[in-house]
C-alpha cells in the first residue's frame, strides 16, 4: 500500500487526494481490500520521509561522477539551487532520471559564486571525491562557482547555442521586426476564423531556445501560402518579405537540432566534436550571409573551447543539463499554485524520484526501513535548518492575532 502510493503520486501529476481516489477505485474495480485507506497528509508524510532518507543515505560512491548545477526560477524570491551528481562517462543514450542522484539543494534569495563553490564542495564531500567535471549553463556565478571550487567545466550545448542566436539576430532590427509582426497577428486574429494557421506562441523566456517550433511554421506558411484563399493570403501574406530571413533561420535551427542531437544521444567527445565543426562550417558558414556565418563562427569557437576540456582524453561527456531542467519541472508540478508557500518539505521529491522511476530500483529501497528509521521531527529539523519561513503560515498567524 505505502509503495502504491509513492510510486502513483510521485511518478504521475496526480495530486495527494487523487492518490487515495485512485487507490479506492482500484479497491472497488477489483474486489480486493487494500487495507484501510490512508489520509492524504500520510502520503505527502511517506515522501518526505524516503525523500530525506534518500537525500542523506544516497550517493554516488566509488565510481567516476560529474555535477550538473542550476538555479530554478524564483518563487515567492526564493530559489532553489540544485547540484545533481550523474555518471561521468556517457553512455550512449541522453541521460534518465534513474542516472541521477541528488547531493545537494539549498533555497535562498540569491546564490553568489561563493555559494555555489561552497555547495559544490558539500556535494563532492558528501560523494567521497570530486567530480570529473561540472555541467551549467552560462550563469556567471555557476561558472565562477566551478572555477573557484577547481573542477572543468563544461557549457549545456543548448543554453550556448541559444545566446549565439541571441547574440547576433538579439538586435537585429529584421528580426526584430518580424517577431513583433507575429505578435500582432496573434493578438489580432484571436478567436477569428483566421486563428487556426496563427503561429506558435514565442515564449518570453529562453526564446532564443526555442526558435525551432515558430521558424518552421513560417517556412512551412510559405510553402503553402498561394493555395490559401484570399483572407488568409492577405492576412499571413507579410511573411513574403522575410522569405530570405525565414530560410536563413531555418538553416540555423537545423544545424543547431543536428548537434544537439548527436552530443545528447552520443555524447561529447573528439569524435563528436570534429562533426559538429565540420558540420557548421559546410551547412552554417560557407556561402553564408554575414549573420549567419557570426552565428557559425561563434559556435565553432564553443565547441573549440569545449574540446580544449577534453585535454586529448578519450573519455565520452554528457554536454547537456536537460535533465536538471526535468527536474525542475517535475518539481514546479508538485508545488503549489499559491506561491507564497514557496518552497517547503516537498522539495524532498527531488531526491526520491530517481530512486523510484525505475520499478526494479523501487523495490531495493526498503521502505519500511527508511520510514522507521526517519521520524516527524526529522523532518521539521530539516526545514527549519534549509527552508525558510513559510509566509502562509506567517499570514495566518498575524491575522488570527487580529481577531
Amino acid at each position: 500500500m505505502i509503495m502504491l502510493c509513492v510510486l502513483i503520486y510521485v511518478r504521475t501529476g496526480c495530486g495527494l487526494r487523487t492518490v487515495i481516489s485512485i487507490i479506492g477505485i482500484f479497491e472497488e474495480v477489483m474486489g480486493e481490500a487494500f487495507g484501510k485507506l490512508p489520509c492524504y497528509n500520510s502520503v505527502a508524510n511517506w515522501v518526505r520521509k524516503l525523500g530525506l532518507s534518500v537525500y542523506e543515505e544516497d550517493a554516488p560512491q566509488g565510481r567516476k561522477y560529474a555535477h550538473i548545477i542550476d538555479e530554478s526560477i524564483m518563487v515567492n524570491k526564493e530559489k532553489l539551487l540544485l547540484v545533481l551528481g550523474i555518471p561521468a562517462e556517457h553512455e550512449g543514450q541522453p541521460l534518465r532520471h534513474d542516472d541521477v542522484t541528488v547531493l545537494e539543494m539549498r533555497i535562498g534569495e540569491c546564490f553568489k559564486r561563493g555559494d555555489v563553490k561552497e555547495a559544490i564542495e558539500k556535494a563532492s564531500e558528501k560523494a567521497g571525491s570530486s567530480a570529473e567535471y561540472g555541467l551549467s549553463d552560462g550563469a556567471h556565478n555557476l561558472v565562477g562557482g566551478f572555477k573557484d571550487a577547481g573542477i572543468s567545466h563544461h557549457l549545456d550545448i543548448s543554453h550556448t547555442l541559444g545566446n549565439c542566436m541571441k547574440h547576433v539576430y538579439g538586435k537585429d532590427s529584421e528580426f526584430a521586426e518580424l517577431t513583433e509582426k507575429l505578435g500582432k497577428v496573434r493578438l489580432q486574429y484571436h478567436l477569428t476564423d483566421k486563428a487556426w494557421l496563427l503561429p506558435p506562441n514565442m515564449r518570453a523566456m529562453a526564446r532564443f531556445m526555442n526558435l525551432r517550433e515558430w521558424v518552421v511554421w513560417a517556412q512551412k506558411m510559405l510553402g503553402c501560402l498561394d493555395s490559401l484563399d484570399d483572407d488568409l493570403k492577405e492576412a499571413y501574406g507579410f511573411l513574403r518579405q522575410y522569405r530570405d530571413l525565414i530560410e536563413e533561420l531555418g538553416v540555423c535551427v537545423e544545424t543547431i537540432a543536428y548537434m544537439e542531437t548527436i552530443c545528447k544521444q552520443q555524447g561529447f567527445g573528439l569524435r563528436t566534436n570534429v562533426l559538429c565543426q565540420h558540420h557548421i562550417i559546410c551547412n552554417l558558414i560557407g556561402n553564408a550571409n554575414n549573420r549567419r556565418a557570426c552565428v557559425g563562427i561563434r559556435m565553432l569557437d564553443y565547441f573549440k573551447t569545449q574540446a580544449e576540456m577534453l585535454n586529448g582524453i578519450t573519455q565520452i561527456r554528457h554536454i547537456s543539463t536537460d535533465i536538471i531542467e526535468s527536474d525542475f519541472g517535475i518539481l514546479k508540478s508538485k508545488i503549489s499554485p499559491n506561491k507564497l508557500y514557496g518552497f517547503t518539505t516537498m522539495v524532498l521529491i527531488l531526491p526520491l524520484y530517481p530512486k523510484i522511476t525505475v520499478y526494479s530500483d523501487a523495490e531495493k529501497q526498503n521502505f519500511k526501513v527508511r520510514l522507521a528509521n526517519v521520524k516527524l521531527k526529522d523532518i521539521d529539523l530539516w526545514a527549519k535548518e534549509n527552508l525558510p519561513p513559510n509566509r502562509v503560515a506567517l499570514r495566518s498567524k498575524t491575522l488570527n492575532k487580529a481577531s
